[in-house]
């Protein structure tokens, strides 16, 4: 395997700042949409219980997401070993330089993006909470921008056959 690329999600500092960049997207989005339904009428009124239950799934939701990243792991990437740590600033699940191809490795960042983003929506609109809904899916997409960020790269690089997990992110690779 050649070394394409190194992606450090957590050192390199241009990319997070692309990182804090992609974030502020669906949050703009989301408190734009909240705001019309409020506007609207159309949305459950917003009080402090409303608020609570906005920080409190915002909260669980954390080690969801990288329960699904465990899990897709577990199911597309053969004998992995995963683990959880917590770093200076994130929740990372760590599957010890797990060598996966392309399509695993896109599915692998992008499931809990997909999964997770999805059940709070449903979850809080079923519950008749549509702004929540809204809010906790717009939290829960920003919080995805570094999955996102290092999904778009693994697409970027066109040569890339495989992705290695590391400490810091990804290595992207090609096949010789």
């Amino acid at each position: 395997m050649t070394e394409l690329a190194k992606i450090d999600i957590l050192g390199e500092k241009s990319l997070q700042r692309r990182m804090v960049h992609v974030s502020l997207v669906p949050l703009a989005a989301g408190a734009a949409a909240v705001a019309l339904l409020f506007a609207a009428g159309a949305a459950e009124r917003p009080s402090l219980a409303w608020l609570a239950a906005l920080v409190a799934l915002a909260l669980t939701v954390l080690p969801a997401h990288e329960l699904v990243h465990a899990a897709a792991f577990k199911l597309l990437v053969a004998g992995c070993r995963v683990s959880f740590e917590a770093r200076s600033w994130c929740v990372a699940t760590n599957a010890h330089g797990a060598l996966m191809g392309r399509g695993a490795a896109l599915a692998v960042l992008l499931s809990p993006l997909v999964l997770v983003t999805l059940a709070l929506a449903c979850g809080c609109a079923s519950a008749g909470c549509p702004a929540l809904a809204v809010a906790e899916a717009a939290l829960h997409a920003s919080g995805c921008a570094g999955d996102a960020l290092m999904a778009a790269e693994v697409l970027r690089e066109r040569s890339c056959t495989h992705v290695r997990d590391t400490d810091y992110g990804i290595d992207l690779l090609k096949e010789e």
